[in-house]
Formats: structure tokens, sequence, C-alpha cells
């Protein structure tokens, strides 16, 4: 994320004059407790930008040059497996939730749901088989069968069948090059990850993007 100069010291009408005044609509159709309010994202002038960087994983922020980091929780269905096993966040963890985000948008649908009676890992599990062994022992609740080495991925519910089911539309050349790509990203080693400029190079991703217009 890029910087942005502080404002803190501004009364609430300078804020206004800086950043426009918020955008706000009532929350309709909902029974709430309370009256609430939903509020569009701000948009930051390219002037009040600095030149720090951050590096953010779900409401968690740090310079990059920060070596300690916050801990906190993110949303399970967007989290890279390490992080679930306690491991710090990094550059890959960001290409794992920008890739759930991908499938979102292209299959309309969260590739690893969280309804399933263990949770998000058992997705995992199901659809890319099992987590690294050396894991075992660092998820609270942790089962023994999500870091059987002997486990495969459901055939059925694999990333190939989640993106033929989802996608029927799409022709079989297509759905191979998603499928090239998702299983680049969905590693659960960090570094066997393809890294965001790889991604970018990457044969199937720029032709999915060439076709799509992006």
């Amino acid at each position: 994320m890029w910087g942005m100069t502080p404002l803190h010291n501004l009364n609430r009408s300078a804020k206004y004059e800086a950043l426009g005044r918020p955008l706000k609509q009532t929350i309709p159709f909902v029974d709430l407790w309370k009256k609430g309010e939903l509020v569009s994202p701000v948009i930051v002038p390219e002037d009040l930008r600095t030149e720090e960087f951050f590096l953010g994983d779900f409401g968690l922020a740090k310079k990059l040059s920060d070596s300690a980091t916050q801990r906190g929780y993110q949303p399970s269905q967007y989290c890279s497996p390490e992080r679930l096993h306690g491991k710090d966040p990094s550059f890959a963890c960001v290409m794992w939730s920008y890739m759930v985000v991908f499938s979102v948008i292209y299959l309309g649908f969260v590739p690893f749901p969280t309804y399933l009676k263990e949770g998000v890992i058992s997705a995992f599990v199901r659809c890319l088989g099992p987590l690294p062994e050396e894991w075992k022992g660092l998820c609270t609740d942790g089962l023994d069968s999500w870091y059987d080495q002997s486990t495969m991925p459901n055939p059925n519910q694999d990333l190939a069948s989640t993106i033929a089911y989802f996608r029927p539309d799409a022709d079989p050349i297509e759905r191979q090059h998603v499928t090239s790509i998702m299983c680049k990203v969905f590693q659960y080693c960090p570094e066997k990850r393809l890294t965001a400029a790889q991604l970018l190079q990457d044969p199937s991703f720029r032709a999915i993007m060439e076709k799509y217009g992006c």
C-alpha cells in the first residue's frame, strides 16, 4: 500500500477539504440492533501520497523495512494456509489472497469455502491434497488427516473440476489456462508460488488477460 500524509492534526473541515466529504448510505432491508451506514471508500489524492510503502494483510499493516509483524486475524477464506499455521505474512501470502480474489471474479464462487465442518483447511485438503507434513501441530485443532501424505485431492472437487463446474461456458483451452494459473499460485509452500512479476509473464495468465481485454 502507498503511504499517505497524516491528517490527524487537521480539523474536520480541513479533512473534508483534502479528501471530500464521506459518501454514506443507510443500510437497507437488514434488521440491525442499531442503525448503520455504508460508507464509500476514500479516494486519496495523489498529492497526499508519500514515498513510504506498506505490506498489508487484511487489517494488518507494516512498513516494508519493519522486521516485527503484528499478530491478527484475517478472513479465513482469503487467507493463505501458512498464515493459518502461525507463519508471518509475506508477499507470497498476498499472491494466495490475490488468486482467491481472481477465482471469485472468474468463478463467481470462493474456491475454499468455510462452511465445511472442519473449516477452510479441510477445503484446502479436499481440493489441493495434504498439507506439508512438517506443519503438523502448528494449527490449533488441526486434524492428523490434513497432513497425511497418502491423502489425495477429491477428483470431483479439485481445481480442474471446480473450474469446469462453475464455468461450463469456457472452452477446454481456456479452462486449461485457468487451471494452470491457479495451480501455480495455490501452492502450500510460499517459496513455490509465482511472484507477481512471474504471474504477469506467465503465458496462461497473459492469454486469459488478453481474452478478457485486461
